[in-house]
C-alpha cells in the first residue's frame, strides 16, 4: 500500500470522516500492496483515485484555500476569538452516571507519603484528606482539531505527551515529544549564532539621544530597522510527533450503540480511562505516561463474551491547522517511514529543515493472535492487550554540539520498550502511581462545596462562583497536574512550552514556543509554593543554555561582549525556541524586551528561595544571576532629566511605544540587582560588583504614580508630549506591576502604591485572555483582595477555559491553567516579604476549608484549616531549619508548640512573630482569636444600609466603625456602634454620601482585628442615553457600540452642519440630590457647558489625549435639594484646539443620585409577581431591559381571547410606571388599578419602532400593596390588536432615616449607663437590661430632659448624654448586655449595646479580715499612721486607720453589701480595697431604675413581641410601640432660685415648693451651700412626690459633689449635672441638701486641715443636740476627742462626719430661730 493513500484514507479518515466511512476505507488498505523506499520514504500509490474520493467523504466545503503558514509568525494575539465545534451533540443516556473504572487496589497500594523521595526522612504535618480528583465525561472526543483542543484528555510523563479521544469502536491516540522541532542549526552548521544581526548595537546612542531630544519619529524609526531579528525558517517550530489508531472490528461505533459510557481523567493517578457496555460485553482502556518506565501505556480489557479483536497502526501526524481546524493540506516539516513486525511497530523520521532525527516504537503484549498485515497490526481473541510507546529525538540541550547527540534512537526505544514489556501491567502502574503521586500528593486542598454527580463539562457550564469550590479545587489541582506531566527534570528536558507538551499539528499557535514577556514564567509560577520545585529544573537548566548564544545577542545588540572565562553579561527577548534563539523579533513593538533576562532570573533565583540549596545557589544560580546582573550594570544608561538609570529604548510588552525606560524594565531590574546584591553578598562574594550594582540600583526609581492615581507604565505618559500610541485602556498585558507579582517591588507597608496598583487594576478592568485573568488572580491577591482575586478566578473558568480544562487564549495555551494555580496558592499563602502571611486573601467562597503541603519561601511546608475565614490551627515542618517569621492577625495571642511542646516566640509587631527552628521540626498554631471576616454592606435605599458579617467565636460584641467617603474616594466623620448582633441595620445615612464600614469583634475588652472595608456607595438611578425623559436637539445623532451602556450613546458633533443652540442641547430631567454623566472621551472630543435649573453649574471636558475611554465619568454634579431637577448639556462652539479636538460630545448614560425622596425598584417583565394570561409569549431582544419582552397578540383570534391577553402585576409601593415597546402595529391596553377601570395605555406611535419606552404612569397611591391589570383591547384599530411589555418601576414611599444611641462601655460595678443620644428626629429610646423582663423606654420632654416610662422619672441631659441606673434585678453576667434602639414612628433602629465584662480578679489574704462574702479582704482605717489620700493604686496594700470607737471593717467590693459606720446621726461606706477608685459617696444600696424608692416596684413597659434583630429588612413589618402622653408641671422658688421638674401625675396635690438655704458655709476648708427642701399642698401640708424628680439649685462655683440626709439619717451623694448655671439631680425624697463646692486651686479629693473655729463650732453644734434623740447613737463622744492627734491632714470621712452634723444642726437650728421669731 502506498503511504500517502495509507495517511490520507486510512488515519486521517478516523478523525475526519465518520466512523462508518473509515471501516471501508480500512477493508480496502487490507486488500491493497505497498512499498516504502527507506532512503527517501516516498510512497508509491496504487489507488490514488479512491484517496481522492475517501478524503472529502462527509466532510464541510472548505471556505478558502489555506497553505501551512496559516498561522502567522506573530506576537501572541490575545484578542483572537474561540472557534467553537459543538460536534458531539448526542443527549445524554439515562445511565451515563457510572463510577470510576480506575484500579482501586492498585491506587491505594500506590499511595506514598508526600515527600518519600526527599532526602532525609521528616515530621509529617497535619494533612487534609486527598480527594479523588477526576475530570468526567459521558460522550466520546470529537474526531477533529477542535475534539483534539477541548475534549481530548492528556496525559504526560515531562518529556512526552499524549491525547486520549475516548472512541467507540476504535480509538485514537495522538502524541509527542517536546524536542520534536523545527529550525535551529544543522547538525554540521559552524555559522549559526542564535539569530542575531550584527552589530545593531551602533544605532543604541543615537536612539537614546533622539528620545531624550523629544524625537521619538526617529527613534521609532531606528528601532523598528535596527532592533529587531529575521522572520525565516531558522526560528523554527513545535512539530506534532504520531498518532496511534485503533479500529474495533467487532464493536459497533457510536454513543446509540452503548450503554455506560464513560471517559475520565484521574489526575490523583494520572490515568484515563474510557469505558462503555456494548452487547453485554464491558470494554475498558487505561493510558498512562510513566516517568520512571520512560513510556506511554495503553491498557485495554474486557468483561463478556466478545473478545478483543482490532487493527492497530501508528503513523506520522502531519497535520496543520487552518481556521481553528485540521487543514485539507498536509505539512512537509518532516519524513517518516514505519516498520512493523508481530511485536510492534517502529516509527522513524528526520526534521527536514534541520535533520534532527526522531523515533517512536509501539510495543505490544497480548493473548491473543497478532497479525502482521503491511504497516498493520491485526489482534483477535484477546481478553486484553498492552501498548508500551517509547519515543525520543536526538536533541541535545547543548548549543556547543549544534544541540544534537550521538544515539542509536531505534535501540533507544526498542530497549526501553522491551524493558517495559517484562514486568506485568500492573507492576508499571503502581510504579507509575507512585513516582507521580510521590509529587501530585505533596499538597492537598479542601475547599468546601459539595461532590455532584455532574460531567466537568456540566459542572463547568453551570459552574456558579459561590458554590464551585470543587471545581475551583479540581482545577487547582490540574494545574499541577499538567505541570508535573510536562516538566520533568531528566538529562536534555527541555521546559513545558506555549502548550506544555502536548500538540497535535506542525504549525501550532504561536510555534508553541517559549515566549518570555510573561508566558514561559508563568508556566513556572506554581512550581515552588504547591510543592513541585523538581518541575523547575528543566527550566533553569534551559535559561543556563540559553546564555550561550545570548551573549551573542548581548554582543550585537548592546555592545556588551563576553570572552573566554569573562561572562560579561547574555540577552534574550520576547521569543525563544530549543535553540538558543536570542534575537529580538522581527517586529520591534513586541519582538524587543531586553529584561526577559531579568525576569527570568526571578523564576531561577526563587528556587533557591523556597528550598534553600546552598549548593544549588551556588555551583547554579549564583554565575547565571551574576552575569544577568553585569549585562544589566553596563547597559543601563543615565538620564540626566529624571536622574535615574534607565532601560533604554524601552518597550512595554505588546503595548504603547518607544519610550526612555519603561515601569516594567525598571522594575525587573530592580528586583534583579536585589536579588543579586542579596545572594552575593550571603555568599561573601564580588563585593567590587555589588558596590556598582548598588549606585546604579538606588537610582532606577521604578515606581511612579500619575495624575490619574495609577502606577505608571511609562514615565512621560502625563507630559503634553506623550503620543499614546498603540495604547489600550485594557489591554491584556499589566506590565507595569510585574514588581507586584511576581516581583517584591510592592509590600503592604506601602498602602500609596498598593492603592496605585488597586486603581491600575480597575482600570484595566477584568477582561482579557485566559493567561491575563491568571496574572491578575495573582495581582489581586497580593493587593490583599480575595474577593476580587476569585472573581478572576471566576471569570477565566466561565470564559477562558475549554472542556477539559484547559486554559485558552483563545485558542489553547497552558499558561493560563499554570496562572489560575500560582494565583489560589497566592490567595492561600504568601511569603515574598520576608514573613509567611497565611491566608492573605481569602475570598467569601473559602470561607471555611484546609491545606496541606504548600511552600513558603524559607522551605517551610504549611498546612491550614480554617472555619469562617478564620485560621483554627496552623502548621509548619521546617525542611532545612532557620527563622519562621508570621505574619497574621493576633497570632501572637496562639498557642504555640514546637514537636507538641509549648514554646513562646519574639512578638515582631502586632500580628508577626519569630521563631528559630531545626530542621524537622514541626510549629504548630493553635487557638486564635476569631475575627470578622465576612462583612458586607447593601445599601438599600438612601438613608439605609444592612450589614451582615459572621459570628466570632468568644465574641462578647462587635464594633462597627462607619466613615463617610467623598467624591475623591477619601474618608472622614467616624461613627461607631456597638451591637451583638451579627445583623445590623444602619438607618442614618445621607442620601448624598457614600459610606464605608468595618467591624471589629470584642472579646470582652481584648480587640480582634479590624475586618476589612465594605463600601455601600451613593444611591443611584442609571438613565440611559435613549431614555424618554430626555430631550434632545436636532445635532444629536445615535451611535450602537455593545461595550457602552445599553450599547448605545447619543453624540453632536458641530462639523456635521449649521446647527443653532438648541439644536445642540440636551435637556435631562431627574429627581435627587445630583447627578453624574458618563460618556465618551476620546482625543477628538470636545466641550460642554452644564446649566441645572437654569443657573451655570460648569465645563464638561469631553477631551483626553490618550486611548478612547468608554463609559468614563465625564462631570459630577451633587449637593442639590432633594426633589426634581433639570440638567441641560450644550456642546460649547469653542474648543482648546488640543490635537485633534472638535466641538463634539458623547453621552452614554447618566446616573441620578437619589435622595430620600422616593426611591424605585425595577420589576422586568420576568418577575414571578406577575401573572399572564396564555396569549402573552416570549421575545428576546438584546437592546430591551432585562434582554427581554412579553407580548400579547389578539389580532387572528376571536373576541373571547381578549380575556387571556391579559397581565396581572401586584407590587407594595405608591405607584408604578410602566415601559414597553411602540410602534406602528401597536395597539391599546384596557387599564384596571386595584380593581378600579382607569386611562387605557397606548402603545402606538406613528415614528420608528420605539424600545423600551415610556408607556404610562399611576403614582400618589397609598402606600401598600396593590394590584395593576394590562389587558389588550379588543377595540382597538384592526391589525393593532397587540401590546408589548418590557419593565416597570415601582415607586417605594420615601425611606425613614433614623439614628441610633449609643452607651458607653460598662464594667460590671457599674451603677449606672451613659446613654448618648441619636442624631434627628426620633420619638424615643428603648433601653432593655438583662434580667430585667420590660424595656425601659425614654421619651423628650424638652432639648434638656428625657422623661422615663412607667414612673415618669425625669432625666437631664447634658452634652447630648442622660445617666441611667441599672435596675437592681439586673443580670450582670460578664457577656450580658444592655441594648437601646431608637424609635421613629413604626420604625426602630438596630440595638446597640454595652456589655458587661469580667471584673479585675485580686488575690485573697487570708491573714486580713475580709467582707460577709468573703470575696476580698476589707480595709480597716488608722487615721495617724497614713496621711495620703484614701485610696490605691497598683498592688500597695491598702491603708488602716484606727478610731477607738470603730473596728470592724468598712468599704465594699464587687456586690458585697456595704458595711456601715457608726457615727451620730451618720452612717456611710468609708475606704477602697485593692484596685478600687478612690472613694466617692455613691448610693451602692440602691440598683432601682430611677423613681423607685424603697420596696417600690419597678415600672414596667408593654415591650412588642418581636424576637428578630431589631430593624427591619426587605418586607419585614417593623415592631411597633405605644407611647404615653407625659404632661409636666415646673415649680419654681423665685426667692431662692429653687426649680422643680415633673410629671404630673408624680406632683400630683404639690402646689408649691418651701424653701430654706443657708450659703457659703465654711467646715474644713471646704465651702458648701445648704438648703432643706419641702413640697406643700394648698394648705400648706408637706408632701413627698409620687416619683422622681428634677430639682435644680443655684450654685456660685465648680461643684464638686451634691449630699442629702435619707430618711433614716443617712448622709449620702447624689449623681448630679450642671446645666445654665444650676445643678440638676433626681430625687423622689425631699430632706436637706448640701452643694459642696472644689476648693479653689484645688482638685477634688484635696483635703485640708480644718481650723480651730472649725472645730469649736462643730463641738458646740453637737453639744446643743445632744439630747436630741436622733442622735442618741452618737452617746456622749464629742467629735473633737475624734479628731487627728497628729495634726497632719484629715481624711475626708471627717469632713462628712461633720457635714452630716452640721446639716441637721443648721437647720434644726434655724427653725428654733424662726420659731422664736
Amino acid at each position: 500500500m502506498k503511504k500517502h493513500f495509507w495517511e490520507k484514507s486510512c488515519r486521517y479518515s478516523i478523525r475526519k470522516l465518520t466512523v462508518g466511512t473509515a471501516s471501508v476505507l480500512l477493508g480496502a488498505v487490507f486488500l491493497a500492496s505497498h512499498t516504502v523506499s527507506a532512503d527517501t520514504t516516498e510512497v508509491k500509490q496504487n489507488e490514488p483515485t479512491l484517496e481522492k474520493t475517501s478524503s472529502k467523504l462527509n466532510t464541510i466545503t472548505k471556505a478558502s484555500e489555506s497553505t501551512e503558514h496559516t498561522q502567522p509568525n506573530v506576537p501572541i494575539d490575545h484578542t483572537k476569538p474561540v472557534l467553537a465545534n459543538n460536534s458531539s451533540s448526542e443527549s445524554k443516556p439515562a445511565n451515563a452516571d457510572v463510577t470510576s473504572a480506575t484500579t482501586n487496589q492498585a491506587s491505594t497500594e500506590a499511595i506514598v507519603k508526600p515527600n518519600e523521595n526527599k532526602e532525609t526522612e521528616k515530621q509529617e504535618l497535619p494533612v487534609t484528606e486527598q480527594s479523588n480528583y477526576q475530570l468526567n465525561y459521558d460522550r466520546p472526543t470529537a474526531p477533529s482539531y477542535d475534539g483534539w483542543e477541548k475534549q481530548a484528555l492528556p496525559v504526560g510523563n515531562g518529556e512526552m505527551g499524549a491525547k486520549v479521544f475516548g472512541l467507540i469502536g476504535e480509538e485514537r491516540i495522538q502524541y509527542n515529544e517536546k524536542t520534536l522541532w523545527s529550525g535551529g542549526p544543522q547538525p554540521d552548521s559552524t555559522d549559526y549564532n542564535g539569530g542575531n544581526y550584527q552589530e545593531r548595537y551602533k544605532v543604541l546612542a543615537e536612539i537614546r539621544k533622539a528620545l531624550e531630544v523629544g524625537d521619538r519619529q526617529k527613534a521609532k524609526q531606528l528601532a523598528e530597522q535596527n532592533l529587531v531579528g529575521p522572520n525565516n525558517a531558522q526560528y523554527g517550530r513545535y512539530l506534532a510527533f504520531g498518532d496511534i489508531f485503533m479500529v474495533f472490528n467487532n464493536q459497533k461505533k457510536g454513543l446509540d450503540t452503548v450503554t455506560d459510557y464513560h471517559r475520565n481523567l484521574d489526575i490523583t493517578e494520572a490515568t484515563t480511562t474510557t469505558s462503555y457496555t456494548q452487547d453485554g460485553t464491558t470494554f475498558k482502556r487505561e493510558t498512562f505516561s510513566s516517568y520512571p518506565d520512560d513510556v506511554t501505556v495503553t491498557h485495554l480489557i474486557k468483561k463478556g463474551n466478545k473478545t478483543l479483536d482490532f487493527t492497530l497502526w501508528n503513523s506520522l501526524t502531519e497535520d496543520l491547522l487552518a481556521n481553528g481546524n485540521y487543514s485539507w493540506e498536509y505539512s512537509n516539516y518532516k519524513n517518516g517511514h514505519v516498520t512493523t513486525d508481530a511485536n510492534g511497530i517502529l516509527l522513524k523520521g528526520t526534521v527536514k529543515d534541520n535533520g534532527l532525527q526522531f523515533a517512536s516504537y509501539l510495543g505490544i503484549k497480548t493473548d491473543g493472535k497478532v497479525t502482521v498485515q503491511d504497516e498493520t497490526l491485526t489482534v483477535t481473541g484477546a481478553s486484553y492487550a498492552t501498548l508500551y510507546l517509547s519515543a525520543k529525538t536526538n536533541f541535545a540541550q547543548n548549543p556547543k554540539n549544534n544541540y544534537r547527540k550521538d544515539i542509536d534512537l531505534e535501540k533507544t526505544v526498542k530497549g526501553i520498550v522491551e524493558v517495559a514489556k517484562a514486568k506485568d501491567y500492573e507492576t508499571l502502574k503502581k510504579a507509575h502511581i507512585k513516582d507521580y503521586q510521590s509529587l501530585f500528593n505533596r499538597v492537598k486542598l479542601n475547599l468546601g462545596g459539595s461532590k455532584t454527580a455532574q460531567t466537568t463539562k456540566e459542572a463547568l457550564q453551570g459552574y456558579n462562583p459561590e458554590k464551585g469550590q470543587k471545581l475551583e479545587e479540581l482545577f487547582f489541582q490540574y494545574g499541577r497536574y499538567l505541570l508535573i506531566s510536562s516538566s520533568r527534570d531528566r538529562t536534555d528536558a527541555l521546559p513545558a512550552n506555549l502548550q506544555g507538551v502536548w500538540n497535535a499539528v506542525d504549525n501550532p499557535p504561536w510555534n508553541a514556543d517559549y515566549h518570555l514577556n510573561v508566558n514561559l514564567q508563568m508556566n513556572y509560577w506554581p512550581a515552588y509554593m504547591s510543592n513541585l520545585a523538581e518541575t523547575a529544573k528543566p527550566m533553569i537548566n534551559y535559561i543556563d543554555d540559553m546564555r550561550y548564544y545570548g551573549r551573542i545577542a548581548a554582543k550585537e545588540y548592546a555592545g556588551i561582549e563576553s570572552k573566554d572565562g569573562q561572562e560579561n553579561g547574555w540577552l534574550v527577548h520576547t521569543q525563544a525556541t530549543p535553540f538558543g534563539w536570542t534575537t529580538p523579533g522581527w517586529n520591534y513593538y513586541w519582538g524587543w524586551s531586553p529584561a526577559a533576562n531579568a525576569w527570568m532570573m526571578q523564576n531561577v533565583y526563587d528556587y533557591y528561595k523556597f528550598t534553600k540549596d546552598e549548593t544549588y545557589l551556588k555551583e547554579k544560580i549564583y554565575p547565571m544571576l551574576k552575569e544577568t546582573a553585569k549585562f544589566w550594570n553596563s547597559f543601563l544608561h543615565y538620564d540626566k532629566a529624571s536622574d535615574r538609570w534607565v532601560s533604554s529604548p524601552s518597550y512595554s510588552p505588546e503595548h504603547g511605544t518607544i519610550t526612555i525606560g519603561n515601569t516594567f524594565d525598571q522594575s525587573l531590574v530592580w528586583q534583579l540587582f536585589h536579588d543579586y546584591m542579596e545572594v552575593a553578598n550571603h555568599l561573601n562574594v564580588d563585593q567590587d560588583l555589588v558596590t556598582e550594582v548598588k549606585a546604579k540600583f538606588d537610582k532606577l526609581k521604578p515606581l511612579h504614580i500619575n495624575n490619574e492615581g495609577r502606577i505608571k507604565e511609562w514615565y512621560e505618559e502625563d507630559s503634553p508630549q506623550f503620543t499614546n500610541e498603540g495604547i489600550e485602556n485594557h489591554h491584556r498585558h499589566v506590565s507595569h506591576l510585574v514588581g507586584l507579582f511576581p516581583g517584591t517591588l510592592f509590600s503592604k507597608d506601602q498602602a500609596e502604591y498598593l492603592e496605585a496598583a488597586r486603581a491600575t487594576l480597575n482600570h484595566r478592568g477584568d477582561g482579557g485572555t485566559g493567561w491575563s485573568k491568571a496574572n491578575k488572580i495573582n495581582l489581586w491577591a497580593r493587593l490583599l483582595d480575595g474577593n476580587r482575586a476569585h472573581r478572576l478566578l471566576a471569570e477565566q473558568l466561565k470564559y477562558s477555559t475549554l472542556e477539559n480544562l484547559w486554559d485558552t487564549h483563545a485558542p489553547f495555551q497552558i499558561d493560563g491553567n499554570f496562572g489560575a494555580t500560582s494565583g489560589m496558592a497566592e490567595m492561600l499563602l504568601q511569603s515574598h516579604t520576608g514573613y509567611i502571611a497565611p491566608l492573605p486573601a481569602l475570598p467569601d467562597a473559602w470561607k471555611d476549608g484546609q491545606v496541606s503541603g504548600l511552600v513558603a519561601r524559607g522551605n517551610f511546608e504549611v498546612s491550614m484549616k480554617w472555619k469562617d475565614k478564620n485560621l483554627q490551627s496552623l502548621s509548619f515542618l521546617s525542611n532545612v531549619g532557620g527563622d519562621l517569621i508570621v505574619d497574621y492577625p493576633n497570632i501572637e495571642a496562639s498557642q504555640i508548640k514546637v514537636n507538641g511542646k509549648p514554646v513562646k516566640a519574639t512578638i515582631l509587631k502586632n500580628n508577626r512573630i519569630q521563631l528559630a527552628t531545626q530542621k524537622g521540626d514541626v510549629i504548630t498554631f493553635e487557638h486564635f482569636p476569631g475575627r470578622v471576616t465576612s462583612l458586607t454592606a447593601v445599601r438599600q435605599n438612601g438613608v439605609t444600609a444592612e450589614l451582615t458579617f459572621n459570628q466570632v467565636e468568644g465574641a462578647t460584641h462587635y464594633v462597627i466603625q462607619r466613615q463617610v467617603k467623598d467624591e475623591t474616594g477619601q474618608t472622614s466623620a467616624t461613627r461607631e456602634f456597638v451591637t451583638n448582633q451579627t445583623h445590623f441595620i444602619d438607618r442614618s445615612l445621607n442620601p448624598q454620601h457614600a459610606y464605608t464600614y468595618t467591624v471589629k469583634a470584642m472579646l470582652g475588652e481584648l480587640a480582634t482585628q479590624v475586618s476589612e472595608q465594605a463600601i455601600v456607595e451613593t444611591p443611584s438611578e442609571l438613565m440611559d442615553d435613549r431614555d424618554v425623559r430626555i430631550q434632545y436637539g436636532a445635532a444629536f445623532g445615535n451611535w450602537a457600540d455593545s461595550e457602552l451602556f445599553g450599547g448605545t450613546e447619543k453624540f453632536a458633533d458641530l462639523s456635521k452642519g449649521d446647527y443653532t443652540d438648541e439644536d445642540l442641547t440636551a435637556t435631562i430631567p431627574f429627581t435627587g440630590v445630583g447627578i453624574e454623566i458618563y460618556g465618551l472621551k476620546s482625543s477628538e472630543l470636545g466641550l460642554a457647558t452644564a446649566k441645572i435649573d437654569g443657573k451655570e453649574v460648569g465645563e464638561l471636558d469631553f477631551h483626553t489625549a490618550g486611548a478612547t475611554e468608554k463609559g468614563s465619568l465625564i462631570g459630577r454634579f451633587s449637593g442639590l435639594s432633594d426633589g426634581p431637577h433639570t440638567l441641560t448639556l450644550r456642546v460649547k462652539r469653542e474648543h482648546k484646539g488640543r490635537g485633534s479636538e472638535r466641538s463634539k460630545i458623547s453621552l452614554d448614560y447618566f446616573k441620578i443620585l437619589a435622595g430620600a425622596g422616593n426611591t424605585i425598584e425595577k420589576m422586568d417583565d420576568r418577575d414571578s409577581r406577575i401573572q399572564y394570561g396564555s396569549q402573552f409569549k416570549d421575545w428576546s431582544d438584546p437592546e430591551l431591559y432585562g434582554g427581554t419582552e412579553k407580548y400579547a397578540d389578539i389580532n387572528n383570534s376571536d373576541s373571547s381571547a381578549a380575556s387571556e391577553a391579559q397581565a396581572t402585576i401586584s407590587f407594595t409601593g405608591t405607584g408604578i410606571r410602566i415601559y414597553g415597546l411602540k410602534s406602528l402595529a401597536l395597539g391599546r391596553a384596557r387599564v384596571t388599578l386595584d380593581g378600579k377601570e382607569m386611562p387605557s395605555l397606548d402603545f402606538y406611535t406613528s415614528g420608528a419602532t420605539e424600545k423600551r419606552a415610556f408607556i404610562g404612569e399611576f403614582t400618589n397611591l397609598t402606600d401598600g400593596p396593590h394590584t395593576l391589570t394590562l389587558q389588550v383591547d379588543p377595540d382597538s384599530p384592526e391589525g393593532r390588536k397587540k401590546i408589548s411589555l418590557d419593565s416597570f418601576d415601582i415607586i417605594k414611599a420615601p425611606a425613614v432615616g433614623i439614628d441610633s444611641p449609643s452607651i458607653a462601655p460598662l464594667k460590671e460595678n457599674d451603677k449606672t449607663i451613659s446613654l448618648s443620644l441619636p442624631a434627628g428626629d426620633w420619638e424615643a429610646i428603648a433601653v432593655t437590661f438583662p434580667g430585667v423582663k420590660d424595656p425601659l423606654v425614654l421619651r423628650k420632654v424638652d432639648e434638656t430632659h428625657l422623661v422615663t416610662s412607667g414612673d415618669q422619672t425625669i432625666l437631664s441631659i447634658q452634652d447630648n448624654q442622660v445617666q441611667i441606673p441599672i435596675p437592681d434585678e439586673t443580670n450582670r453576667k460578664a457577656g450580658n448586655a444592655i441594648e437601646a434602639y431608637t424609635i421613629q414612628g413604626n420604625t426602630t433602629s438596630s440595638p446597640i449595646v454595652a456589655v458587661f465584662t469580667k471584673k479585675d480578679e485580686k488575690k485573697v489574704d487570708e491573714k486580713r479580715p475580709t467582707t460577709s462574702k468573703g470575696d476580698e479582704p476589707a480595709p480597716t482605717v488608722e487615721i495617724p499612721e497614713y496621711t495620703e489620700p484614701i485610696g490605691t493604686a497598683g498592688q500597695e496594700e491598702p491603708p488602716t486607720v484606727e478610731k477607738p470607737e470603730y473596728t470592724d471593717p468598712f468599704g465594699t467590693a464587687g456586690q458585697e453589701e456595704p458595711p456601715t459606720v457608726t457615727i451620730p446621726e451618720y452612717t456611710e461606706p468609708i475606704g477602697t480595697a485593692g484596685e478600687q477608685e478612690a472613694p466617692t459617696v455613691e448610693i451602692p444600696e440602691y440598683t432601682e431604675l430611677i423613681g423607685t424608692a424603697g420596696q417600690e416596684e419597678a415600672p414596667t413597659v408593654e415591650k412588642p413581641e418581636y424576637t428578630k434583630p431589631i430593624g427591619t429588612s426587605g418586607d419585614q413589618v417593623a415592631p411597633t410601640h405605644s407611647l404615653p402622653d407625659y404632661p409636666v408641671q415646673v415649680l419654681k422658688d423665685k426667692e431662692t432660685g429653687v426649680e422643680i421638674i415633673g410629671g404630673a401625675t408624680d406632683l400630683e396635690g404639690i402646689s408649691h415648693i418651701s424653701s430654706r438655704r443657708v450659703l457659703a458655709q465654711e467646715l474644713f476648708g471646704k465651702t458648701y451651700d445648704a438648703y432643706d427642701l419641702q413640697l406643700k399642698n394648698p394648705t400648706d401640708h408637706s408632701l413627698q412626690p409620687k416619683g422622681s424628680v428634677l430639682v435644680r439649685l443655684p450654685i456660685s462655683a465648680s461643684v464638686e459633689n451634691i449630699y442629702y440626709i435619707t430618711p433614716t439619717k443617712e448622709l449620702q451623694a447624689l449623681d448630679f449635672t450642671v446645666r445654665d448655671g444650676k445643678v440638676e439631680f433626681i430625687t423622689n425624697h425631699f430632706s436637706t441638701y448640701a452643694v459642696v463646692y472644689q476648693a479653689t486651686g484645688t482638685s477634688s479629693n484635696t483635703e485640708e486641715k480644718p481650723s480651730t473655729s472649725d472645730e469649736e463650732a462643730l463641738a458646740h453644734e453637737a453639744e446643743q443636740l445632744s439630747a436630741s434623740p436622733s442622735l442618741a447613737k452618737a452617746g456622749n463622744h464629742s467629735p473633737k476627742e475624734e479628731l487627728p492627734a497628729t495634726g497632719e491632714a484629715s481624711n475626708p470621712l471627717l469632713f462628712l462626719a461633720g457635714l452630716s452634723l452640721a446639716l441637721t444642726a443648721t437647720f434644726m437650728l434655724k427653725g428654733r430661730k424662726d420659731d422664736s421669731n
